[in-house]
């Protein structure tokens, strides 16, 4: 009669086993012989009824790998009388994929007391497997990361108690494990002030889910300088989207920001020096420009401007705020007028101050202004006697005219300078010739050569005739094309204005070179003057 009871319990069994998806099997010890359930063949990737039933053909079917482990699992429990629980790995025939299976087992005794079979269940743990792999991984780069990092990394809950941190933060704070952190808060780490204002932003991540990035944090100590960290907190979430806590991490940027500060500082030193020379090169730059002549002397003495017998029109741009090209104009009596002009080689405040050296020497020589060649003999050995001790050379290119309004006749000396220009006017008073004064060989620059000679040269000079002097600045200039604007193209631009009155020529020779530059500007000091014979002395 069947028994309907058993028969409930196994179905139910069968229906458990089904939804698990575990097989059953039983193991005949003495004759190595294995039954299987259906769902066996499944787990091997057998078709049903493919499987021999021989126990060394089970074993067969494991990987290679793990064949003797379970192999003697199965020795080790029919020795012991006790259960088993092993893991192992099989390829199916079918595609040649590997799976994980696990089986767990019972020992069923004999009348001898040995164990006479061993019945089990088994199911796929592949994919369980296959987390538990990806998860182990996750953690160990984890762990990995919260080891090694040199940042203060940290997880905390709804309390702001820490739940992880990473070694880098618990050396921070004189622990050797991190575990020593777990279930403390700032409070108990840092000063109170530190602690509630990072309980604060925790609490509003919390409230708001919106994060702290790159955040730059001071933190106050019991027990130490203030440092500073960049700060970032964001709101830790379950798989839900739920927040549970905050998490973040804080790197160490306490030298960066003392330096930063210390740069600050050195900054704001350095603005105040620089306004402080800013002042001082404008002040130079005004006693510059006041030394430079600004009205000048008729000749003779007693004429009027209108009527004075000799005008001059200068143009002066420095490339810097100073400069080192200068004119003046010396007023020797009545029927001489002097003409000075100098280039100090290089530029801005050096170049100045020699300038300004040239200036006062020149102005001290007044028994040798009517005598260009002496002038710049006994100047050349003054600036050598100055600048005998210093290490840098220094130099000065000059040219020194006279206007003899009485003889007709114009005396020069050249020290290294570009050879001024002559506008000859002819016997109807215009002008239609420009020449250089180059007549005899110019001496070398001032402050090179001990005992450099200079010659004092003359040339005729009348009525309506112009003399311009001029710093190399003016010629050379470079154009866009690498052209240069060069004296003998500056000849030329002359000789083509000779019809203009001396004021527009200088105007019109300026815009000239402009429109050449490539910048539409000079790179260098400019310095011309325009010496506007009107008359002879009466």
């Amino acid at each position: 009669m069947r028994n309907t009871r058993r028969d409930s319990e196994r179905d139910r069994l069968n229906l458990a086993l089904s939804s698990a998806e575990m097989g059953t099997w039983d193991l005949d010890v003495p004759a190595a012989v294995i039954w299987w359930d259906e769902r066996m063949y499944s787990l091997f990737g057998l078709a049903p009824g493919a499987f021999t039933g021989n126990y060394e053909d089970f074993l067969g079917l494991l990987h290679e790998e793990d064949r003797e482990k379970v192999r003697g699992e199965f020795t080790r429990a029919a020795a012991a009388r006790t259960g088993m629980d092993t893991e192992f790995r099989v390829t199916w025939p079918s595609d040649g994929s590997e799976h994980v299976v696990r089986m767990r087992s019972r020992p069923h005794c004999g009348d001898n007391a040995k164990v006479s079979r061993i019945v089990g269940v088994a199911w796929d743990i592949t994919e369980r497997r296959k987390s538990e792999l990806a998860l182990a991984k996750e953690r160990n780069l984890l762990k990995t990361l919260m080891d090694h990092l040199p940042y203060a990394i940290y997880f905390k809950d709804l309390d702001s108690r820490f739940i992880l941190a990473s070694r880098a933060l618990s050396h921070l704070h004189g622990r050797m494990d991190p575990a020593e952190l777990i279930g403390k808060t700032d409070h108990d780490l840092f000063s109170t002030e530190h602690a509630d204002g990072a309980l604060a932003d925790e609490r509003e991540i919390i409230r708001t889910g919106k994060p702290i990035v790159d955040y730059e944090e001071k933190e106050t100590w019991q027990d130490r300088e203030d440092t500073w960290v960049s700060t970032t907190k964001m709101p830790l979430r379950d798989a839900q989207g739920h927040i549970i806590g905050t998490f973040g991490i804080s790197r160490d940027i306490t030298e960066k920001k003392r330096a930063a500060d210390k740069l600050a500082q050195l900054a704001a030193e350095l603005r105040a020096k620089n306004e402080s020379l800013e002042q001082d090169l404008e002040m130079a730059r005004e006693l510059q420009s006041a030394l430079l002549p600004q009205h000048f002397p008729n000749f003779p003495h007693h004429a009027t401007e209108q009527n004075s017998a000799v005008h001059f029109y200068p143009f002066f741009r420095p490339s810097m705020i100073v400069s080192g090209d200068f004119f003046d104009v010396l007023d020797i009596s009545d029927e001489k007028a002097g003409l000075f002009i100098c280039d100090v080689m290089g530029h801005g405040v050096r170049a100045a101050l020699v300038a300004a050296i040239v200036r006062s020497i020149v102005i001290e020589l007044r028994s040798l202004w009517t005598r260009p060649g002496e002038l710049l003999v006994t100047l050349n050995r003054a600036l050598l006697g100055a600048f005998r001790s210093s290490d840098t050379t220094l130099f000065a290119s000059a040219c020194y005219v006279v206007v003899d309004l009485a003889k007709g006749q114009l005396r020069y000396a050249n020290a290294g300078h570009p050879h001024p220009l002559h506008l000859a006017a002819n016997a109807n008073g215009s002008v239609s010739t420009a020449s250089p004064l180059d007549g005899g060989r110019p001496g070398p620059a001032l402050g090179i050569f001990d005992g450099a000679k200079y010659e004092t040269l003359h040339c005729k000079l009348s009525p309506h005739d112009v003399v311009l002097l001029f710093t190399d600045g003016l010629f050379e200039v470079e154009g866009l094309k690498g052209q240069l604007y060069d004296y003998q193209r500056l000849l030329r631009a002359v000789g083509n204005r000779t019809q203009l009155p001396a004021v527009e020529l200088c105007s019109s020779l300026i815009a000239e070179v402009q429109q050449f530059s490539a910048t539409q500007e000079f790179s260098d000091d400019v310095c011309l003057v325009a010496m506007d014979i009107e008359s002879r002395a009466a």
